[in-house]
């Protein structure tokens, strides 16, 4: 049983029948997956920016609209009548006399 194997590929016109190698082939399809899977997750990302900037900017109106009602509110109560009529009721504040005021040059 000394006969030794030999492998023999049949070339027909300069073509050979051997196996071919799937390396590159299976190298193609897991680079094609990953720019899938990165292209998919890229959207997923934008869409979630875009979901937090629409709430960031209703955020925004409502912060907007909280100044302007306390901006309003600090006009209303500080008006001179109104900070008079407290003094007056609550304090017991009057008016001076001319005697009672000074004058300081």
């Amino acid at each position: 049983m000394s006969e030794a194997v030999s492998r023999t590929t049949v070339k027909i016109s300069s073509i050979s029948l051997a196996r071919p190698k799937l390396t590159g082939v299976f190298l193609a399809l897991v680079l094609i997956t990953f720019l899938c899977l990165l292209f998919v997750w890229s959207r997923i990302h934008a869409i979630n920016l875009e979901y937090d900037i629409s709430s960031l900017e209703r955020e925004i109106r409502v912060q907007q609209q909280q100044i302007e009602k306390l901006s309003l509110e600090t006009a209303y109560l500080a008006r001179d009548e109104r900070i008079e009529q407290l003094a007056k009721e609550h304090l017991g504040l009057r008016a001076p006399i001319p005697g009672q005021t000074i004058r300081i040059e």
